[in-house]
């Protein structure tokens, strides 16, 4: 759920309703067990790249860099999606940013054409 909700503010996709609340982020970063903290801290670090990603986007003005998700895509969809590419990597590719390659990938995956935003 992280990678997707990461992966969709990156895209610029907006779900109907938000794939997790700022309640139910409160909620996961209170929580003390491990899968808590490092989902917490994942998914904070997965939002502010994402941030990044986007404003390097727009200041490139880079129309066919830009990624169109679809608005009702699932998540099992996006990771799959991204797996693929993920599992193509050579070995110099892997050491590429991995918001950045997110961001191409999705681009590659989902591009923009003549009616989509």
């Amino acid at each position: 759920m992280v990678a997707a909700a990461a992966a969709l503010a990156l895209a610029g996709a907006a779900p109907a309703q938000p794939a997790m609340t700022a309640g139910d982020l409160a909620q996961l970063c209170g929580g003390s067990d491990h899968v808590s903290v490092n989902a917490c801290r994942i998914y904070i670090l997965g939002v502010t790249q994402g941030i990044a990603v986007g404003l390097r986007l727009a200041a490139a003005k880079s129309r066919g860099s830009r990624a169109c998700v679809p608005p009702g895509i699932s998540a099992e969809d996006l990771e799959e999606t991204l797996k693929q590419k993920l599992a193509a990597l050579d070995p110099p590719s892997q050491q590429r940013d991995a918001a950045g390659f997110i961001g191409a990938a999705l681009a590659a995956a989902f591009p923009c054409g003549e009616g989509r935003r």
